[in-house]
């Protein structure tokens, strides 16, 4: 009897365990990275676990085959079927939370932008994020208006197109797209950036960054990441009509091929008559694909085409104060209509993931682009007080690049233990290969441009013809090696500690006859950059206090107009300290003080020169909180004291000691206030926001200066449950006249001395009066 009661228990105990599978898995976001704390449960049963800090689990299922529920904050809910077949899964959340008002920031995602996987309430720096939602909500698509929104960064828009951006008071910043570095920025400080047709939020880190991301990043890093393919259908339509003729189309589709293949499909078209005439034309197309062979390994490919015209602002003639002749209309287009600017770019990258079984990943990046700027635009006016008439002694200025940059990036990615301390650490190797030939031509066009009444002008008459005889090169290779460890001694106290070391070879080719030989000048460098860094928590899960010392090298590739030879490499370094509170998603603040400081600086445009150093000093407030259910507010406010230290003046030149640094506004502010009703109304939404700019200087001798000015812009939408969404922004509801950009006495000059009493010597771009845009959308 007991052994039949025995044989029949061993039986059941092995049915029992025959009925179980053991289902082993991955779960991370739409950028691959891990997450952790996500709850894993057995549809139907009490069985259930959570993933650990690389974002694994174990789960042993009561049956052969169901389904999986993973969910986490921050994070929508995902279900997925498993059985006996499926032994290993691989999980992708998309971020966001229906709990959870769709504007409100994510506090809690882990930053591409600071590459170790730290939660931005741990990051010792200063990180703002512009998700979907917000983009959405105030409709916006291209980096100007983005940037406007985040405190501590003035945008500046230049010859119709070219796009820069000061940051803490200095314009040394690199852009990347998908933590891919865009290099033109970094050479001729202005590029422009294409739509944002296929982005899904932007990154801004301000500070110096040249430990993680290389040289050039003393203002900070403005990082723009692409949609990416997802592992369900999802898809949206979106078309925009608005004031100056303009209208604008964007469709996006993605989802999977197959259960290890996923694609995303993006594009937009914007076309617009323009503010004062400026018309524009932008086209911008992508594909990405991405290919999860096995829980470990993930292939990602993207390409892009973009290719953009933008018409010309040349901006009308102005006192130095910034205000233009009282008897120019200063929103009259004063540039001639056969001006433009074409910019044509293919991007490729290709990344690679491998996921560890201890933890560790390494990534591997390759990247490619082929960009050519077409430039040609009569820039200098020259006025006749007596007679009213303009006259463009100069003729217009013609200019191609092409910058074909190839870059190679590695990284690996492990956590280890001393004793009790716990350690993240990345370290890498970076390789580019950098080409870029600037084409200029001599102009011929059809009419003399001389004596044109300003009342009402007749431009663009007869046809232009470039002839091409001039050329200036650059070859460039850098090579950097780099580390970061962050370092837990404790659970509320850890500190970052990070190093880079860059060796540049280059050969710059100053401007040459097309038929003559090249000569180029050679240029040797090598730096270390670093960061320093600690973070502690009081309040854990709420409240950080953080300080950092950073370091920035940018190497020269600009010549002395007087000597020949190449300036120095720019040098700095960055203290900074800071406050962040976070609170479920409901409040995020981050309290900022800073001490920048610069030297061997470039000032001037047409004609250039280094001096010794100059400092920037102040502080910044950046929160978010979802006040009460429905109603989510932003503020942010900086302020900037950015000057030249002592100097020794050229004979000849003014003395610039302790003026304030160009395209620094001392004070500005942003604010807006977003309310969606939950109960009556429910589906509308209402948000209102204001935009304050100092007065900013826009020379190194501080002699001509644009005027403060203060924006108010408002929107509202109706979001249905169809997913159908409609809405209406509204960009300077005052209709106030302002002055966002100009033309310097850096920029401006005489090609004949006796034509300088009538060259204008500031020429200022007034901003946009009223205006709308009403969208409609759809998403599935």
């Amino acid at each position: 009897m007991v052994r039949k009661i025995l044989s029949t228990g061993f039986v059941l105990a092995s049915i029992g365990l025959y009925s179980q599978t053991v289902i082993t898995g991955e779960v991370h976001d739409t950028s691959g990275n891990a997450i952790p704390n996500v709850k894993v449960s057995f549809e139907g049963s009490a069985t259930e676990t959570v993933t650990d800090g690389n974002g694994k689990f174990i789960i042993n299922i009561p049956s052969q085959k169901g389904t999986l529920t993973f969910s986490a904050e921050n994070f929508h809910p995902f279900r997925r079927s498993v059985g006996a077949n499926t032994p290993v899964v691989y999980v992708v959340m998309k971020e966001g939370s229906k709990e959870i008002p769709e504007v409100v920031i994510s506090t809690q995602k882990k930053l591409e932008v600071n590459k170790l996987n730290i939660k931005n309430l741990d990051a010792p720096m200063t990180v703002n994020v512009l998700n979907r939602a917000v983009l959405q909500k105030w409709n916006i698509n291209n980096i100007e208006e983005a940037s406007k929104m985040v405190a501590g960064v003035n945008p500046v828009k230049q010859y119709a197109g070219f796009q820069f951006f000061n940051i803490r008071g200095f314009d040394n910043f690199v852009v990347l797209y998908d933590g891919i570095r865009d290099e033109r920025h970094t050479i001729t400080q202005s590029a422009p950036v294409a739509s944002f047709a296929n982005v899904e939020r932007v990154e801004f880190l301000k500070g110096p960054s040249g430990d993680m991301f290389g040289h050039s990043a003393l203002g900070g890093i403005i990082n723009i990441i692409r949609k990416k393919p997802t592992y369900t259908t999802q898809g949206e339509a979106k078309f925009t009509i608005g004031s100056y003729n303009t209208y604008n189309v964007e469709m996006g589709i993605g989802g999977p091929i197959s259960n290890k293949l996923r694609y995303r499909v993006d594009a937009g078209l914007m076309n617009t008559d323009g503010f004062k005439g400026i018309k524009e034309k932008n086209f911008n197309s992508s594909i990405m694909l991405q290919y999860t062979p096995d829980h470990q390994n993930t292939l990602e490919f993207f390409a892009q085409y973009n290719n953009d015209h933008y018409g010309a602002d040349a901006g009308v003639p102005a006192t130095d104060d910034g205000r233009p002749y009282d008897w120019i209309n200063p929103m009259i287009n004063l540039s001639d209509s056969r001006d433009y600017l074409k910019n044509e770019k293919k991007e490729f990258y290709l990344k690679y993931k491998h996921r560890f079984d201890f933890g560790g990943t390494f990534d591997y990046k390759l990247s490619y682009f082929d960009d050519s700027l077409d430039y040609l635009m009569d820039e200098v006016l020259f006025v006749d007080k007596a007679t009213n008439t303009l006259s463009r002694k100069n003729g217009p200025y013609h200019f191609k690049h092409v910058t074909r940059p190839l870059m190679n990036q590695l990284d690996f990615s492990f956590g280890f233990n001393t004793w009790s301390i716990k350690h993240k650490m990345i370290v890498g190797n970076t390789f580019s290969y950098l080409d870029r030939k600037t084409w200029k031509g001599t102009v011929t066009e059809g009419t003399s441009g001389q004596n044109i009444p300003i009342v009402s002008p007749i431009l663009g008459m007869g046809e232009r013809r470039v002839d091409i005889n001039k050329v200036v090169s650059m070859k460039e290779v850098v090579t950097g090696f780099y580390l970061q460890d962050w370092i837990e001694f404790a659970d509320r106290f850890k500190i970052l500690l990070g190093g880079r070391y860059d060796y540049f070879d280059g050969a710059y080719d100053g401007q040459r006859l097309i038929t003559a030989q090249p000569n180029p000048d050679k240029g040797f460098y090598h730096n270390f950059t670093y960061r320093a860094a600690l973070s502690f928590q009081p309040i854990k899960n709420f409240m950080t206090i953080y300080g950092s010392s950073s370091s920035f090298f940018k190497p020269t590739r600009s010549h002395d107009h007087r000597t020949g030879k190449l300036f120095k490499p720019e040098e700095g370094i960055q203290m900074e300290a800071g406050i962040k509170l976070e609170k479920k998603d409901r409040l995020n603040v981050t309290i900022s003080g800073f001490y920048i400081e610069k030297k061997n600086l470039i000032v001037g445009h047409y004609v250039r020169s280094q001096v010794g150093k100059a400092y920037s000093r102040g502080f910044e407030v950046d929160a978010d909180a979802e006040i009460f259910k429905g109603l989510y507010a932003k503020v942010g406010y900086a302020f900037t004291d950015a000057f030249f230290g002592m100097q020794t003046p050229e004979p000849g030149k003014a003395d610039i000691s302790h003026n304030k640094t160009p395209w620094t506004p001392k004070h500005s502010f942003n604010a807006w206030a977003n309310y969606e009703p939950r109960t009556f109304m429910k589906g509308f939404g209402i948000g209102l926001g204001v935009f304050y700019t100092d007065k900013t200087y826009r020379t190194q001798n501080n002699d001509q200066v644009l005027p403060a000015y203060t924006l108010l812009n408002g929107t509202i939408y109706y979001q249905a449950k169809n997913n159908v969404r409609i809405g209406l922004n509204v960009e300077n509801i005052l209709n106030k006249t302002y002055y966002n950009n100009a033309l310097s006495n850096n920029d401006l000059y005489s090609n004949d001395p006796l034509d300088e009493p009538y060259q204008a010597t500031f020429q200022v771009n007034p901003g946009r009066n009223r205006n709308y845009k009403l969208t409609i959308s759809y998403s599935f």
